[in-house]
């Protein structure tokens, strides 16, 4: 009896003092007790009064009923409701929020009597949590807002800096001293630095608006991220890094989705990865996360060997206007914003974005994208043949990076030939006589230029010099800061040469091109141009143009501004069609390159007011200059074609552009032009240089590596060789009277490498031969040749001058 009483205490003294709500009720929902605050809740003087009363008695209907169907469903099914948050309304308008949880009661043999709950009066976080709310609202609206106008204000930002970037090349193009020339310089790399930052911002800010829309056209995987790779190459090897690209043979390459965009999230990572690396490499993977019959999802991995990213600062990578650390600004530049903009468009291609990275060790980039896959993405059966054809080949791969090579030989394995590798001239040495002498020799090995104490160039001498292995055909492989003279790589027995990072379809067409000849013509970067064939193509007289770039997307912009400069043309850029028709008023273009799709206004709307008014011109009794438009579209189909010729077009090339298209529409723009004007007289300077003083495929070389707002590697390096090689002279008239041969053999070394970088041919030899001379220690031949080195030099000087003063005139 007394722990009955007792029992009877504890339970009182619960529903008397707990500031929640409990309650009991029978099998009619009618409360049968319930605590002290539930009666306050209530406005009852006791808990007695709520005994043999229902939730109808206190709540309105639209809470009452609700709450009584919870409560017979328990009974039925003897299934509790936990933490449910309930909205409850009262008869005098008031509504409160209350978060319950609801039991079935049983008694002592088990069975269900009633039910019973208890419930926490939540209204004031629920009233704080709608101010959050309405705050949160409030603000991303304004955000929205902000983002909004900075999208629509692209216009009106963009258009007094192509006016500047515009108006800068024409005073470029004029007669200007020295000073000037480099103040107009500094005006236009700057106004286009900034353009690109303004760039960043509108894309944030149209991203952020909703207002940025995703292409969906056919496109070839490697195409998009062998090109990307390419573009930053030159940067690349310029701080002594490897660059490769690698896409599992199981990825799908026929795919249909928005390539620019995936090419500017690309660029901005690999870009990245350049810039925070010092030593090492950057090596950018494609592999298939999974695939369907009419999608795949694509994983890609740029790998760095740079400064890593401390834990710290790695949840901050992804947020907009933020760095790893604010020194990095300071360091590297950059405005903080191309990650975040990297993040949202992978989100907008159906992905995502992450980083691993280890602080001094390197960084992994990954993302991932869905894309679908085009229809009729299937092999083409002549790669089949081939394939077929080349199945079994034994393939050698030296090279001195692991990553490269390993890349190397997944691509030969994945075309079923044999492969073997070597990190160094001696192992592919002794590795090719091995085979030989088993019977099973290599057909082809893939040199490495660049490798320490046997270089490609020595080894592929070394293989040809022994009887054994000489029948092996070679391939060499070398970046764009090394390449060597044509016909030196010719007389070792290279039979090919490829730029790197290597991509895997020229790799293909280059062995297929050495094997199954002539099945396919030549489509790697031959060996042995002669000036002949070079000259059978005509060069275009590209500086009598003014040639105006219409595309929205900026990585697809650069990539057309980079072509259009490797083909002698300086180009300016728009984003759109309006900004076109702002241009043309102030300049007359000759020709424009305009892109079909972009926003604000197309370009069949703008070519179509261009036309217009041109029309308008004429019935006015005015001569108009008809502007050449070339039309890029994303698919050569009838129906574009003739849209293109609809709306006034001249001409066409199918997007991605590639070069020999672009240039052969040039061909085509120039000849019309050249029909309705007479041009200028030919330059008295504009003459070919004596092949004895200068290699014209170096020179053509250096001039090749131009990039936009940088300054031209040609100018750069002979300048540099012209104030360096005095000195040197200097050093070897002193070497030769202290009968230093030791000192003199290598600086003879040294300035031979100098002149063959130079394409200076003769004066390489000479310095070859004093090299020699120097190392038998004949003084008085030595000092025969060094005199043939200086009068050499001055003649290699006025050529190199004559080059750099051509170039100028050209860009006037």
């Amino acid at each position: 009896q007394e722990d009955l009483a007792y029992e009877r205490d504890l339970l009182r003294s619960l529903l008397d003092n707990v500031p929640d709500c409990i309650y009991f009720k029978d099998l009619q929902s009618r409360f049968i007790l319930c605590s002290k605050a539930l009666a306050d809740r209530f406005g009852l003087a006791s808990s007695e009064e709520a005994i043999g009363k229902t939730d109808f008695d206190f709540f309105t209907e639209e809470h009452a009923r609700p709450a009584f169907e919870d409560e017979q469903e328990i009974i039925r099914t003897g299934r509790p409701i936990i933490g449910k948050l309930e909205r409850e309304t009262w008869p005098d308008g008031r509504e409160t929020w209350a978060l319950t949880s609801k039991l079935p009661l049983r008694d002592k043999h088990g069975n269900i009597i009633g039910t019973f709950g208890i419930s926490k009066d939540v209204t004031a976080l629920k009233l704080a949590e709608t101010e959050l709310q309405k705050a949160r609202d409030a603000a991303l609206e304004s955000t929205r807002l902000k983002s909004g106008f900075l999208a629509n204000m692209s216009h009106e930002i963009r258009t007094p800096m192509n006016a500047i970037i515009g108006m800068t090349g024409l005073l470029l193009e004029t007669n200007l001293t020295d000073e000037q020339r480099d103040f107009a310089e500094t005006v236009r790399v700057s106004a286009e630095a900034l353009l690109a930052i303004i760039n960043d911002i509108l894309d944030f800010s149209k991203i952020e608006a909703g207002k940025l829309n995703l292409e969906a056209t056919d496109f070839d995987l490697c195409e998009t991220v062998e090109s990307t790779v390419e573009l930053l190459a030159e940067r690349a090897q310029s701080k002594g890094l490897e660059l490769a690209s690698w896409i599992h043979t199981d990825v799908p390459t026929q795919l249909r989705g928005d390539p620019g965009r995936l090419r500017q999230v690309l660029t901005n990572l690999i870009g990245n990865a350049v810039k925070f690396t010092e030593h090492g490499e950057v090596v950018v993977r494609v592999t298939k996360d999974y695939e369907t019959d009419t999608h795949a999802v694509l994983r890609f991995r740029v790998s760095d060997t740079g400064i890593g990213i401390a834990p710290s600062a790695l949840p901050r990578l992804f947020q907009a206007f933020s760095q790893a650390d604010g020194s990095m600004t300071r360091k590297y530049g950059g405005t903080g914003l191309g990650l975040a903009i990297c993040k949202q468009l992978v989100e907008l291609m159906g992905g995502q974005i992450g980083v691993e990275s280890k602080l001094g060790e390197g960084s992994t980039f990954w993302f991932t994208v869905r894309l679908e896959k085009q229809p009729s993405a299937t092999p083409k059966l002549s790669i089949e043949e081939k394939m077929a054809r080349m199945a079994g080949l034994r393939v050698l791969i030296v090279d001195d990076n692991t990553t490269n090579r390993q890349i190397l030989h997944y691509q030969i394995i994945a075309w079923k030939m044999r492969n073997g590798h070597a990190a160094s001239g001696p192992e592919a040495l002794e590795i090719l006589r091995r085979a030989a002498a088993a019977g099973d020799p290599y057909d082809l090995a893939i040199l490495d230029m660049q490798m320490p104490d046997m270089d490609g160039l020595t080894l592929a001498r070394e293989i040809k010099k022994d009887p054994r292995i000489a029948s092996t055909r070679l391939v060499m492989l070398t970046s764009l800061m090394h390449r060597e003279n044509m016909q030196t790589l010719k007389e070792a027995g290279i039979e090919a040469c490829l730029i790197k990072p290597v991509k895997q379809s020229k790799l293909f067409d280059c062995i297929a091109n050495l094997f199954l000849l002539p099945v396919e013509p030549v489509k790697t970067q031959a060996i042995h141009p002669t000036p002949q064939k070079e000259a059978a193509t005509a060069p275009i007289t590209s500086n009598l143009y003014h040639i105006l770039l219409a595309e929205d997307n900026a990585v697809n912009q650069k990539v057309a501004l980079r072509q259009l400069k490797k083909l002698g043309f300086n180009a300016d850029a728009v984003a759109n069609g309006i900004e076109v028709l702002d241009a043309l008023e102030r300049i007359q273009y000759d020709i424009i390159i305009m892109d079909c799709q972009m926003p604000e206004m197309d370009g069949y709307e703008a070519t179509r007011r261009i036309r217009q008014h041109e029309k308008t011109e004429a019935a006015l009794g005015k001569n108009p200059k008809h502007v050449h438009i070339i039309a890029m579209t994303a698919n050569a189909l009838q129906g574009d074609r003739e849209k293109c010729i609809e709306a006034g077009m001249d001409d066409y090339v199918s997007k991605p552009v590639r070069l020999p298209e672009l240039e052969a529409a040039l061909r085509r723009a120039v000849a019309i032009l050249e029909g309705k004007k007479s041009a200028p007289g030919s330059s008295p300077i504009a003459e070919t240089l004596d092949d004895e003083i200068l290699d014209p495929t170096v020179i053509n070389g250096l001039r090749e590596l131009r990039q936009p707002g940088e300054p031209d590697p040609l100018a750069e390096v002979a300048e540099l060789f012209i104030g360096d090689t005095p000195p040197r002279l200097q050093q070897i008239e002193t070497a030769l009277k202290n009968r230093d041969f030791q000192n003199l053999a290598a600086l003879a070394h040294s300035l031979k490498g100098s002149a063959s970088n130079l394409g200076a041919k003769q004066m390489a030899n000479l310095c070859l031969k004093l090299e020699k001379a120097a190392k038998t220690g004949d003084q008085e031949q030595s000092m025969g040749i060094a005199a043939q080195i200086k009068e050499e030099f001055d003649r290699v000087k006025k050529a190199l001058e004559l080059e750099i003063q051509k170039d100028n005139i050209q860009s006037e």
